[in-house]
């Protein structure tokens, strides 16, 4: 599958499971309309933009499949993996 394609296809797995559910309803619009005005194959510029949407993703109750294949792709154009992006730093 070509990389543009699985990340389409991850980004739009992400919507359904929940992952952007904590969003502002108008960016789950945005990336809604995105999704479907996109064609593939996609251009580098849209890859880096599903991908900036990923950096808002919640891993609390994705599918650990899910976000193994998310952190994949992410590590391989490197970026940090979803998961570790939604550590809170804690204050003693």
């Amino acid at each position: 599958m070509q990389q543009s394609k699985t990340i389409l296809t991850l980004t739009i797995d992400l919507l359904a499971n929940g992952g952007f559910s904590h969003l502002k309803d108008d960016e789950i619009s945005a990336l809604h309309h995105l999704i479907v005005r996109l064609q593939e194959p996609l251009t580098t510029i849209q890859q880096n933009l599903l991908l900036t949407f990923w950096n808002n993703a919640d891993a609390a109750n994705l599918p650990a499949a899910l976000l193994y294949r998310c952190n994949a792709v992410l590590q391989q154009r490197g970026r940090n993996p979803i998961e570790e992006l939604n550590v809170g730093i804690e204050m003693y």
